[in-house]
């Protein structure tokens, strides 16, 4: 066996002029066979190549440590290790017409070093690339999945969420055949399917059924490489053979299929895995999303609803007001969130609201429900009553506040008060007043029945009688505090005669002058006036008094021709308990104030002529009256 060194050229060139292994192994048997040799066949367990004469036997069979000769066909075959070092990968047969010496063996061994050596490092150089090549391909799907991710969040329907995951497991992921299922009342109900597929090839399932209901229960991938092996395993379609299944989170389950065994990596996996927690985020985050905005849409309607208004207070300023609150502060809703809402405060009471408001908002969950006042543009106060919570609106601490207008609460209050005040009045009226004409009474009583003189019952009598009508008046006089919310027209000259007709006027005589002048007033409450004042008139101008009724600017008067009024006490005639008469009570006046006051008149005592210094009698003038045409 010659030739060596053109041997040897033709091997090592063939190693540095190969593109990879198999192109190597091809060169090398080539090589061979130009140089000296009938054949050459290179192989391990997966591959064979050869040069000449193909093998008629299965080479692979034949693994020998060393340089190895065996007979073949007239001729030898020379079996030569290929290895790198301690790794063997294969076997490099020659066909010789003569056997190998020691020298050509040794030679040999050395060109299976020189093959096995050029295999590694071109099978270690196609690695790296498929390796390079992996890592872009997967580097990819990264950032088109992440690029999906970004879409997901700009949907707002469920449903275009599963075609974009759907898409993206097809065109990204290179699934053709997958699905998604949703957990709804018990079951997993299909929700998008590849294209191609109907929907008979995906049904829907138990949550506790299958493959799919495995993976939804125990929250975990499962990869089925071979169906016909997996017990749980129930295709649709009788020729899928793997199957890829992976949870949405706790939503549901994507399941991937395909008609060859084997067909899905531990990668595909993970890469579906990453796939659906981005949708199982996304639809999180939508439920999310719509279970707040019903909530929202809810609590807005039933504030929008509320009787009372209803606003979020921050920095100043009104972030939110309901109707109500804009009728209450009598501006529209633009205007009141742009006003500073301390402005809209009574300037008496904003001091104690912000002092209130701070402490509020130091912590929130903090509730505080106190008075105030606020102003309207048009002058108007309203009181109100406040009742504040600290709350974290828009990740800031603000102040909820639901206001009420209780400000004819305070009304009522304040006329309590004036009620309570006269009660008082009473108390004393009846302690006093009555106690003088009761001592009489009795006095007289027990005079009687010591002299058995008629003249002191009569005394009794009259006493009695004072009694009586101290007891009508206090009674008249507490019905007098309620304030006239309803008027209708009125006409004068008739209701002054009806209330002459109750008097007992004995000589007395009324003028009515008033002619057809008609007022807005509570014709009972107007009678009562008229019912005192002409009382007055008699009680203290004596039994032939005349008595005029007329109309002034703004108003009526009532006059008479007794003794009038005494120089100075022109205001204190209408305080309770006055009276200058004898058998008076002191409340007629008072009586008078009252129904003027409810009806947001004026009633003065005047002069009845300040231009006639003779004149006589009492004059009394109700103004601020509304004539009815």
């Amino acid at each position: 066996m010659t030739a060596h060194g053109t041997l040897l050229r033709a091997i090592t060139g063939a190693v540095d002029r190969a593109d990879d292994g198999d192109d190597l192994r091809e060169r090398v048997c080539d090589a061979a066979v130009d140089a000296c040799y009938d054949y050459a066949y290179l192989y391990d367990d997966d591959r064979l190549a050869f040069a000449g004469r193909p093998p008629t036997d299965e080479p692979a069979d034949t693994r020998p440590e060393t340089v190895e000769t065996v007979e073949d066909d007239g001729g030898y075959r020379v079996l030569v290790p290929v290895a790198d070092g301690d790794d063997r990968l294969g076997t490099l047969a020659f066909g010789a017409a003569e056997p190998p010496d020691a020298e050509d063996r040794a030679f040999l061994l050395g060109v299976g070093e020189t093959v096995g050596h050029g295999i590694a490092t071109a099978d270690a150089a196609a690695e790296h690339a498929r390796v390079e090549s992996a890592l872009k391909t997967e580097r990819r799907q990264f950032e088109k999945l992440h690029s999906v991710a970004a879409q997901m969040v700009g949907r707002d329907h469920e449903q275009s969420i599963y075609h974009l995951a759907i898409d993206a497991a097809e065109n990204i992921l290179d699934f053709d055949i997958c699905g998604i299922d949703i957990a709804e009342d018990g079951y997993l109900v299909p929700k998008a399917l590849s294209t191609g597929m109907e929907s008979g090839d995906f049904e829907r399932y138990r949550t506790d059924e299958g493959v799919a209901g495995e993976t939804f229960q125990e929250n975990k991938r499962i990869v089925v490489d071979d169906v016909a092996e997996y017990a749980d395993a129930d295709p649709t379609n009788p020729d899928y053979r793997s199957v890829l299944s992976v949870p949405i989170g706790d939503l549901g389950v994507f399941q991937a299929a395909s008609e060859r065994v084997d067909a899905f990596s531990d990668r595909d996996a993970e890469l579906a895995e990453l796939l659906m927690a981005h949708v199982a985020e996304t639809l999180h985050r939508l439920r999310s999303d719509e279970a707040l905005r019903e909530s929202e849409a809810k609590y807005r309607t039933l504030i929008e609803q509320s009787h009372d208004a209803v606003a979020i207070f921050r920095d100043g300023r009104y972030e939110f007001v309901n109707n109500r609150a804009a009728e209450l502060f009598g501006r529209d809703e633009d205007e009141l969130l742009a006003a500073n809402a301390w402005d809209l405060i009574h300037n008496d009471d904003r001091e104690k609201l912000k002092r209130i408001h701070d402490e509020v908002v130091e912590e929130v969950g903090r509730q505080r429900t106190f008075d105030g006042r606020i102003w309207r543009p048009s002058g108007d106060v309203r009181y109100c009553e406040f009742s504040v919570t600290s709350i974290d609106y828009e990740g800031e601490t603000a102040a909820l506040a639901s206001i009420r207008d209780i400000t004819q609460r305070k009304e009522r209050e304040r006329e309590l008060e004036r009620q309570n005040e006269r009660l008082d009045e009473f108390a004393s009226v009846v302690s006093h007043d009555l106690r003088s004409p009761i001592n009489v009474a009795r006095g007289s009583i027990d005079l009687v029945r010591q002299t058995d003189d008629g003249e002191h019952l009569d005394r009794a009598e009259e006493a009695l009688d004072r009694m009586e009508n101290i007891v009508e008046d206090v009674l008249e006089l507490a019905r007098q505090g309620q304030h006239v919310d309803e008027t209708e027209p009125v006409e004068l000259s008739q209701v002054a005669s009806d209330s002459w007709e109750s008097v007992d006027a004995r000589d007395a005589t009324l003028d009515v002058t008033t002619g057809d002048c008609r007022v807005a007033a509570d014709p009972g409450r107007l009678r009562e006036l008229f019912e005192n004042l002409f009382r007055n008139a008699v009680e203290h101008g004596g039994d032939g008094v005349a008595v005029t009724v007329e109309c002034v600017d703004g108003g009526f008067a009532v006059t008479d021709d007794g003794a009038g009024v005494p120089a100075g006490m022109h205001d204190e005639v209408f305080e309770r308990g006055y009276t200058s008469a004898d058998d008076g009570t002191g409340f007629g006046l008072a009586i008078v104030e009252n129904i003027a006051e409810a009806h947001d008149w004026s009633v003065d005592a005047v002069p009845p002529d300040s231009g006639d210094d003779d004149a006589r009698g009492a004059r009394f003038e109700v103004t601020g009256v509304t004539r009815v045409e």
